[in-house]
């Protein structure tokens, strides 16, 4: 009996961790902005929330804080700019209230 116990334990000691990933949430609107008012926007949005800027290109600003990152996206068109902001959070609650944070700083 203590070998099928030892064999047991061994079998369950060779199986890796499963980590579960981070809650990712988005959201997307045309806005009546150009590309340039658009990240402006969405970099004062980001600011907003306390999330440092990482990372600026001619189409998106990205910003972090202790606990989550986010991504607004600004493509412009020829009526409206399409905007979309994404975060990603180990925390669900906190990424959808982040979210919800940064549309409405937007």
């Amino acid at each position: 009996m203590a070998t099928v116990t030892l064999s047991l334990g061994l079998l369950t000691l060779g199986r890796p961790a499963i980590a579960e990933g981070p809650a990712i949430y988005y959201a997307w609107r045309s806005a009546d902005v150009n590309q340039t008012e658009c990240l402006d926007q969405a970099s004062q949005a980001l600011t907003a929330q306390q999330l440092a800027t990482t990372q600026t290109n001619d189409t998106s600003v990205a910003g972090q804080g202790e606990d989550a990152t986010a991504v607004f996206v600004c493509l412009q068109g020829v009526d409206a700019t399409m905007v979309m902001v994404i975060v990603a959070s180990p925390s669900q609650d906190r990424a959808m209230a982040l979210r919800e944070a940064l549309k409405q700083a937007f």
